[in-house]
């Protein structure tokens, strides 16, 4: 599943309300559609903060490019701190079938394709994997509307969506928690093998100065134990980036 609904650029979307009742089939359709036409170009400073289960911490700080291309979105993430992996850098491409993921290591000055049962793979040795940032998941599902639920103040439609490919799929199930007001995903659980995997917290929204809300905290807590937190430093949405920025041949500059 790609975290078009978690990502700090992915959750750039205008307010909007809509009526009647919906499908789960319009739900997901709407969540993912407010997702891409609300957000263009931008950057962001993040902040990772990885906590295993045995109760050790460390903080990776990243900065974050992103750029809708030809109506498909290509994020670049780029390491700045600590200084052992400074310079680091992943490409993320969106595609009709399998995403394009690129590294660089500067340690080697080279680029290299990220692919296959690599994507399953921890990313940046946080609770997030490489496979999280892919959208085929979510959309090549069955969808199941479950009984509506209230997260704190807010009103959620339940959507389970369960991959038509479950053998090519990182995830068997995964259960998405939309906020009825303007479609913002503010919880989703993934299983494999029947069995809850982790959970995605959005911890905190904010907005920008432009008006758009963006989810400036959350959360992956692990099954096994262990929790990765996403915290944003600064984030602008006015900001054009070149194509040429987003391409893997740049990738390392």
């Amino acid at each position: 599943m790609k975290l078009l609904s978690f990502l700090v650029l992915a959750l750039l979307i205008p307010s909007s309300a809509f009526a009647g009742e919906l499908s789960p089939q319009q739900i997901i359709d709407k969540t993912l559609d407010q997702n891409s036409t609300g957000f263009q170009s931008g950057e962001a400073k993040l902040e990772l903060r990885i906590r295993t289960k045995d109760g050790s911490e460390r903080v990776r700080m990243l900065k974050i490019l992103s750029k809708k291309i030809s109506e498909k979105a290509r994020t670049k993430v780029v390491l700045t701190a600590p200084k052992e992996v400074r310079g680091q850098a992943f490409l993320f491409v969106e595609r009709d079938g399998d995403d394009d993921v690129w590294i660089y290591l500067p340690a080697f000055g080279v680029t290299r394709r990220i692919a296959g049962g690599q994507k399953k793979g921890s990313f940046l040795g946080s609770h997030f994997t490489y496979a999280d940032f892919e959208s085929r998941d979510i959309k090549d599902s069955k969808y199941k509307r479950m009984e509506d639920v209230k997260i704190g103040k807010h009103s959620a439609y339940v959507i389970e969506a369960r991959p038509k490919d479950t053998n090519d799929s990182e995830y068997d199930r995964i259960v998405v928690y939309v906020r009825k007001s303007d479609f913002i995903t503010l919880k989703a659980k993934f299983f494999k093998k029947a069995k809850l995997e982790k959970t995605i917290f959005v911890d905190l929204l904010d907005k920008t100065k432009s008006g758009r809300t963006y989810a400036k905290k959350l959360s992956v807590v692990s099954a096994k134990g262990g929790k990765t937190t996403m915290l944003v430093r600064s984030l602008k949405d006015d900001v054009e980036i070149a194509e040429a920025a987003l391409s893997k041949d740049n990738l390392g500059k």
